[in-house]
């Protein structure tokens, strides 16, 4: 449970408008990099239709977000889903009446060798880490080519760049957003649509969703937590979330205007020398 009287978020500074009268959906948005980067965009100005498979954060993010001052609503969604993924874009629709952003983050991983994984593990990862990108643009794209313009970013990984031991799963799947982020710039660029991606290094997380899920970061030792840090090697230490929502607000906004098919690593240098 967040201490309420303790903010979560320390890096996040007040808004300067760049989203102003914009609607973004956010998935895995009530922990981490998602609960960061909705509070961010409402902060900016925005309407966040946040969603999550789970609600158990307190405050729940949308109510974090209407206590900053902005307007949020949280829709239980499980990106693995066609129905759930058309359901966030019609709740963009029906609540706010426009959709600009969408923020596909909801991701895990299982952290064994290859032939330990069972097929129950291997295809639980596929389908949260690179189908529900699949699912979520399939849900979106139709609304943002009638409108003629349109933002995607999506969470990949340093580990979409760099092999990381016992982690076959998630390694393949991040690697294949970095391309498909790539792909799909190509094919709607000429529609107004920019897509990018965000490739973060190890970030002090409270949840990661594995196979079951399970809050990691909080039962690692303080070795394993001094090894995340030491990973981001030129700042030795691990990165907050706020720190990679700057990053995707950057990406979003009017300032990044012709850039697409990127991916952004935010890493504190965890690939300086890769």
């Amino acid at each position: 449970m967040v201490n309420a009287s303790v903010d979560e978020h320390p890096g996040l500074g007040k808004g300067l408008g760049r989203l102003q009268g914009r609607v973004g959906i956010v998935t895995g948005a009530n922990s981490g990099i998602g609960r960061a980067t909705a509070r961010l965009f409402a902060r900016e100005g925005a309407k966040v239709v946040c969603c999550d498979i789970q609600e158990t954060t307190t405050p729940r993010i949308d109510k974090l977000i209407e206590q900053d001052g902005g307007q949020a609503v949280f829709l239980q969604t499980d990106v693995t889903r066609q129905a759930d993924c058309d359901r966030m874009v019609s709740t963009a629709l029906e609540r706010f009446g426009d959709l600009d952003i969408l923020f596909n983050n909801a991701g895990g991983g299982v952290r064994k060798k290859i032939h330990e994984n069972t097929d129950d593990e291997w295809n639980f990862i596929i389908n949260l880490n690179l189908n529900a990108i699949f699912r979520g643009v399939r849900a979106a794209i139709p609304h943002f080519l009638k409108k003629g313009r349109g933002n995607i970013v999506n969470t990949a990984s340093t580990f979409g760049l760099l092999a990381s031991e016992e982690y076959p799963s998630y390694c393949a799947t991040k690697a294949a957003i970095i391309n498909l982020t790539r792909q799909m710039a190509l094919d709607y660029g000429t529609s107004g649509i920019r897509v990018n991606c965000v490739c973060p290094g190890a970030i002090a997380t409270p949840r990661f969703r594995g196979f079951p899920p399970q809050p990691t970061l909080d039962r690692a030792t303080e070795e394993q937590r001094a090894r995340m840090a030491a990973s981001n090697r030129a700042l030795l230490r691990m990165g907050r979330p706020e720190e990679i929502a700057y990053g995707v607000l950057f990406l979003v906004s009017d300032e990044a205007s012709f850039v697409t098919g990127h991916a952004l690593v935010i890493d504190g240098g965890q690939t300086i020398d890769a």
